[in-house]
């Protein structure tokens, strides 16, 4: 039953560092937080999120009220159990939640007093392997260990107490449906701030934008092993990459091998705005990895009218093959520079599908319906 006129949401443990400005630094799951709490509060509800940290240019909507615990990992959790009990003693919460969720490792320590409460898990992700320039070889399988023996059990446990679970695509759904009941998953995609990344017509150049943490998982070596095929038949493209990583050496070093040092562009990591003009001033996006979780830069591609280029991995759902881009085959070069050299080459084609992407952003993506998905899964379990 809904406590009061407002339905009253819990986050917890503090698992997240939200941030407002999404400067690319490898990730944006803070900043994708931020923006569903922010929609969520545009409804009739009082949101108490306790978070890691908080990087806010902006002060948040009087009814989410943020509680940052700040420290370590064992600070953290002892600061987000002493606020947790301070804010269920203070508030008739209805509906306990925990947003980010990563398969096989998160739990949530709180159970025992998530128990006595409706309880809800999402955002969630499909998994992905973490490669040894990530972590390194040691920790590889060290965390493998870990969670085998000591981390899977809380999880699963965790899973348990969920009413509900909030899956981010079909592909999550399916995974989790084989631990817990597939009638207590819900698909609500991220979002995406069609503001910030709005729509333009197609730049004169022919850049290739690609906007990830410069990994193995990435792919991005075949993006610079296709350039000198691209380069035959469109001499004046660059390559731009955006992030950073333990890769760039290894990619700069490729490029000169290859002898277009002078074609592919690191740009490191950059700011806010510094990135919504790198999609304004691409022509096209590419982004080739394995394995994700989800691929947010894609979405943000689509949203700024840009035709993408994916690997057809389950993490790329967002992505509608020969309609707002093309889906490819991880590791392929042919056919990642066939296709690039298809849209460089027919600008109809690519403007059509920088619309069709921008209309599925409006439609599908946008915080406002995703925030009002939340609200009526929350609202529902609160009955």
């Amino acid at each position: 039953m809904v406590s009061s006129d407002k339905l009253k949401v819990l986050i917890t443990p503090p698992t997240l560092d939200l941030n407002d400005t999404h400067n690319y630094h490898g990730g944006a799951i803070g900043n994708i937080s931020y923006n569903l709490l922010c929609s969520l509060a545009d409804f009739n509800a009082e949101i108490y999120a306790i978070i890691k940290s908080r990087n806010l240019a902006f002060s948040p909507p009087s009814n989410l009220k943020l509680y940052p615990t700040g420290g370590k990992m064992f600070e953290r959790a002892i600061g987000g159990s002493k606020q947790t009990n301070k804010i269920l003693k203070k508030e008739k919460i209805d509906v306990i939640t925990q947003l980010y969720f990563f398969y096989g490792v998160s739990f949530n320590p709180m159970l025992r007093k998530v128990k006595d409460y409706p309880f809800v898990i999402g955002m969630c992700e499909l998994p992905h392997p973490l490669l040894e320039d990530e972590i390194g070889s040691g920790m590889k399988k060290y965390a493998a260990n870990l969670g085998k023996k000591f981390l899977f059990p809380l999880f699963k446990k965790t899973l348990d107490y969920c009413d509900t679970l909030i899956a981010v695509n079909e592909g999550a759904k399916d995974l989790y449906s084989n631990l817990m009941p597939r009638s207590k998953i819900r698909v609500i995609p991220y979002g995406v701030d069609l503001e910030r990344f709005k729509y333009s017509s197609l730049p004169s150049n022919h850049n290739i934008l690609a906007v990830s943490r410069l990994i193995k998982r990435r792919g991005l070596d075949y993006l610079v092993e296709a350039m000198p095929i691209i380069l035959k038949e469109y001499p004046d493209a660059n390559l731009h990459f955006v992030g950073d990583g333990p890769r760039k050496g290894i990619l700069q070093a490729k490029a000169k091998e290859l002898g277009v040092s002078s074609k592919v562009i690191f740009h490191g990591n950059v700011s806010a705005n510094e990135l919504v003009n790198l999609y304004r001033n691409c022509y096209v996006f590419c982004h080739l990895s394995s394995a994700d979780g989800w691929n947010q830069p894609a979405l943000e591609a689509m949203a700024s009218g840009r035709p993408v280029i994916c690997t057809d991995a389950p993490h790329n759902s967002m992505v509608i093959d020969k309609k707002t881009g093309f889906l490819i085959p991880y590791g392929d070069i042919d056919v990642l520079a066939e296709k690039i050299r298809k849209v460089l080459g027919d600008r109809e084609l690519a403007g059509k599908m920088g619309l069709e992407g921008r209309k599925e952003a409006e439609e599908k993506y946008n915080w406002d319906e995703v925030g009002r998905r939340y609200y009526e899964v929350y609202k529902e379990v609160a009955r």
